[in-house]
């Protein structure tokens, strides 16, 4: 991002915080020729953080019953297997919550949250 701004990282580039970063970057020109004296060589320095905040949350369903444990049965060597076996329905994964939203994901044909909706990214003062 520093260099699509013209500028290149300082010190030590990006420092990482607890849920962020901290960058310093310095313009790659000088101020050039200005009203203030001494100026017009000097570079322009600036210093940002920025905290990456998680928009989602996951919360398991709740397991279903177990079934009531019965017998075991031997297989009946008359039967013949069918042709066309039942399909069940695949599972959906559920519980994941993004910013009020509910993802119910099907794991045949999954459609999941794009970065954006998983996260913000935000910039911060001195005192958070």
């Amino acid at each position: 991002m520093a260099s699509l701004n013209e500028a290149e990282l300082v010190d030590q580039g990006c420092e990482p915080l607890e849920l962020g970063f901290t960058v310093t970057v310095q313009t790659e020109e000088t101020v050039g020729e200005t009203i203030v004296p001494g100026t017009s060589e000097r570079r322009a320095t600036a210093t940002a953080s920025a905290v990456i905040e998680p928009l989602c949350s996951f919360v398991p369903p709740e397991p279903s019953p177990d079934p009531p444990s019965e017998p075991p049965t031997e297989p009946d060597p008359s039967a013949t297997p069918s042709e066309d076996p039942e399909e069940e329905d695949p599972a959906l994964i559920s519980g994941l919550s993004c910013d009020g939203e509910v993802w119910d994901i099907d794991p045949e044909d999954p459609v999941l949250p794009r970065v954006e909706e998983l996260f913000r990214v935000r910039l911060t003062g001195d005192d958070e």
